[in-house]
């Protein structure tokens, strides 16, 4: 488990958006490697369109009768060409050698991941031009703004601590795209500027750093395993029990840059609103 965390963390890293063209066929056969991407094509209401997708696709649940391809970080090329897409949709990091492979084969490969919230939109109306959804986009982009605009926020900012990972504590800058969506919930982030978007951090920086907040995205531990970390009885979000895991918020809804985000940004405003109570 904690291996295919890490795996994530890498591919967030790495930031990645390339314009596309509408596909030649009037229906495009895709295969989607990510589930980020699978997330926006169903909001579309393209899903009849998706041939093939990896085995972390997994929302929503009817993308299960879907043929695999694969895992996100080793999706098979045998697989991939067999059903005969019009186009494949990918991120990068890991996935950048099978875009290669697939480009050798002739295959039309489409990459986007999308570092903010802006660029969100940017891919969501990019993959509505190449599913001939253009207007069904633009309603999505729409809905979205005005979800986040009305999303209440409150009046002072309290600090958050996001761990991405854990060995090593990994963090998110607010030039990430949970950074933003960060700062779209209300939230000041105590890491706001780092070497990478995504990036390890020291544990006793956290502690000096005095988060009021402490929010856990990946599985596999709970709030007392945080608390008793050496050092962290001092910090803020540990006295006033201000602690988030997985088990609170579901990290899709924080890490996946896919229409669900304005359900985190909600839940996230919620807590800072709490916050203050």
């Amino acid at each position: 488990m904690q291996k295919c965390i890490f795996l994530f963390v890498l591919i967030l890293i790495l930031s990645c958006s390339t314009p596309i063209e509408r596909a030649d066929a009037p229906d495009p056969r895709i295969v989607v490697l990510s589930p980020e991407l699978a997330e926006i094509v169903c909001a579309l209401g393209a899903e009849d369109n998706i041939v093939g997708i990896t085995q972390e696709c997994d929302y929503p649940q009817t993308l299960k009768q879907k043929n695999i391809v694969g895992s996100f970080s080793s999706p098979n090329i045998e697989k991939i060409v067999a059903l005969e897409p019009d186009a494949v949709l990918l991120t990068g990091m890991e996935q950048e050698m099978i875009k290669h492979k697939l480009l050798k084969l002739n295959i039309t490969v489409r990459q986007f991941f999308p570092s903010s919230i802006k660029a969100l939109y940017d891919t969501i109306f990019s993959l509505g031009e190449l599913l001939q959804r253009e207007e069904k986009a633009n309603s999505l982009i729409q809905y979205m703004q005005n979800a986040i605009i009305s999303t209440t926020q409150s009046e002072e900012n309290p600090t958050i601590y996001v761990e991405i990972y854990n060995k090593p504590l990994m963090t998110a800058s607010s030039g990430s795209f949970v950074g933003d969506v960060i700062k779209q919930a209300g939230l000041k982030n105590i890491f706001p500027e780092l070497p990478r978007e995504y990036c390890a951090v020291s544990s006793e920086r956290v502690v000096e750093l005095d988060p009021d907040i402490i929010l856990i995205t990946y599985p596999g531990v709970d709030k007392n395993d945080i608390k008793e970390r050496l050092g962290w009885s001092t910090i803020s979000a540990i006295k006033n029990d201000r602690v988030f895991t997985t088990k609170d918020i579901d990290s899709d809804l924080i890490l996946r840059a896919g229409p669900r985000v304005v359900e985190g940004i909600q839940k996230l405003s919620h807590i800072a609103a709490q916050y203050h109570e």
